[in-house]
């Protein structure tokens, strides 16, 4: 990528990022009719900029304020917002998911979200989409001329579902916590923790790891815990990156493997503890140096001792190729022998790919008596591994229609319809701008386009057929749109007996925080 498209691309969403640095790539041989796609993008984007600029400071702000009806100046009469349940908006934003301009006006597809308060004090919230049409009395400003709804969804929450208890509970770092100290790349990429009843007593404890510490957290009872900082250290120059906890050697009690990683992909070892309950001694594993982001605990090939997998990640901005990254590194299979020691297992060469390896998950999706792991990976292709009697890695992802292209960031499985099959969740990335972009990028071959398109379109959703293939639902259940997803779980959070998804998302993108 030219170096002077390197500060662009870094602010824009990834959909959009990806897109550009296609255009401009010599592998598609950008000629002047991609540069001049190029053009009109980059100026719809900045038209459509300022429109998203007049929602927040004159159509939000207002009804943040109470104000919830619009004045003539900005909206036909009758226009508005679903604003009559509310007493208290504290929560507003309009987005468009698709945007053309005109000579006079825009029509555009609109998200709208709201959130606050209603008449008994409840806490309410809105999502919808709607078609719009927009006229242009001047160059700085907007006029809302049509809004008619074409979905909404509605949540009222009379009481607060989760409290937030960690401070009073004691499950806080201290002041000195190391993470600033091990400098902003590895407190960024790291934190992770374990929870286990480490020393058998009967109560879940945490075991926590900064990027240079570890902090166990041991309960004394229900949520309390008292905090003890392990006297156990990274190798020089490398960082804790993830926790692997599990009774590797068959005593009762779970031990922990803890992977390191170093800036700029140098290999560094692995961090063995054998647990004595609750006790922690570093260990010999056998196990080579790597630089692994994530780490899984699983018995793979079925022999009734724990195997791990490590995945790679880089430490570098920006992979080869934004749709289809070929510059990571393989995950990496490790067989444990029952003590605390381990055998690498690979797969065929044909089948090592270099991904970015995010996450993953161990799980029967094929019905076979015992686990496979799917692996979420950044910037590309995504991964199922299904393992030989003796082990041996094989990728069938092909095979079972999983590959789900994207930026893949998470991965769960669950039984969401009752029907005795695991189901698989993937967390990706939904960016408005992306959708917004795509659709009218219509001078792109329709190959890259539909790529493109999964990139944009958010989580994925897979329902198992019972034959070994799975129908992907997302959109269709209404759980693709997790926004810039960083991770998903099933769980039951209002105990009625079915499975609920909670999806968290984060980072941020510089001054311009509108696909957040």
């Amino acid at each position: 990528m030219p170096r002077d498209m390197i500060h662009s691309v870094r602010m824009r969403p990834p959909a959009v990022a990806a897109l550009l640095c296609l255009l401009v790539s010599p592998a598609w041989g950008a000629d002047g009719k991609e540069k001049n796609l190029l053009r009109q993008l980059d100026s719809r984007e900045a038209l459509q900029d300022s429109l998203e600029s007049f929602f927040d400071t004159r159509f939000c702000a207002p009804v943040k304020q109470g104000r919830f009806a619009w004045p003539e100046e900005l909206a036909a009469p009758g226009i508005h917002l679903p604003t009559e349940s509310f007493v208290w908006i504290t929560s507003c934003s309009m987005r468009a998911l698709s945007f053309e301009p005109g000579p006079q006006g825009a029509s555009l597809h609109l998200l709208f979200e709201l959130e606050g308060l209603d008449h008994d004090g409840a806490r309410h919230s809105i999502r919808s989409e709607a078609d719009a049409t927009l006229s242009r009395p001047r160059p700085d400003a907007w006029r809302l001329e049509q809004l008619s709804p074409t979905s909404r969804q509605e949540a009222i929450r009379p009481e607060p579902r989760f409290i937030e208890q960690a401070e009073a509970a004691g499950l806080v770092l201290p002041a000195e916590a190391d993470g600033e100290a091990a400098g902003m790349q590895a407190a960024m990429n790291s934190g992770a923790l374990a929870v286990r009843d480490f020393d058998g007593d009967g109560l879940p404890d945490v075991l926590f790891a900064d990027p240079r510490a570890l902090y166990l957290f041991h309960a004394t009872a229900p949520l309390h815990y008292t905090r003890t900082r392990l006297d156990v250290a990274p190798p020089k120059g490398a960082w804790f990156s993830s926790l692997a906890a599990g009774d590797f050697d068959a005593d009762g009690d779970a031990d922990v493997v803890i992977t390191t990683q170093t800036a700029w992909n140098a290999d560094s070892k692995p961090v063995a503890l054998r647990n004595d309950k609750g006790t922690f001694t570093v260990v010999a594993s056998k196990l080579p140096p790597a630089n692994a982001h994530t780490s899984l605990v699983t018995d793979f090939d079925g022999d009734g001792k724990l195997d791990v997998v490590f995945l790679h990640y880089p430490m570098k901005f920006g992979p080869d190729d934004f749709l289809n990254a070929r510059d990571g590194r393989p995950a990496r299979f490790f067989r444990g022998k029952g003590d605390l020691t381990f055998q690498e297992l690979s797969p065929p060469k044909a089948e090592q790919h270099r991904r970015w390896g995010l996450a993953a998950v161990a799980a029967d999706l094929l019905g076979e008596g015992r686990p496979q792991v799917y692996v979420a990976n950044d910037f590309g292709d995504n991964d199922l591994w299904r393992f030989d009697a003796d082990g041996t890695p094989r990728d069938v992802t092909e095979a079972h229609g999983l590959r789900d292209p994207g930026n893949g960031m998470s991965a769960d499985v669950g039984d969401v319809n009752g029907d005795g099959l695991l189901d698989l969740y993937v967390a990706n990335m939904f960016s408005k701008a992306g959708t917004r972009v795509l659709a009218a990028a219509s001078q792109v071959r329709p190959e890259l386009k539909s790529r493109l398109d999964k990139f944009a379109a958010g989580n994925t959703l897979y329902l198992a057929r019972g034959d070994g293939t799975f129908e992907e639902v997302a959109r269709a259940r209404g759980v693709n749109r997790g926004l810039w997803a960083f991770g998903s779980i099933f769980l039951d959070a209002d105990d009625d007996g079915r499975l609920d998804l909670s999806v968290a998302n984060g980072f941020y993108s510089a001054p311009n925080r509108k696909d957040l």
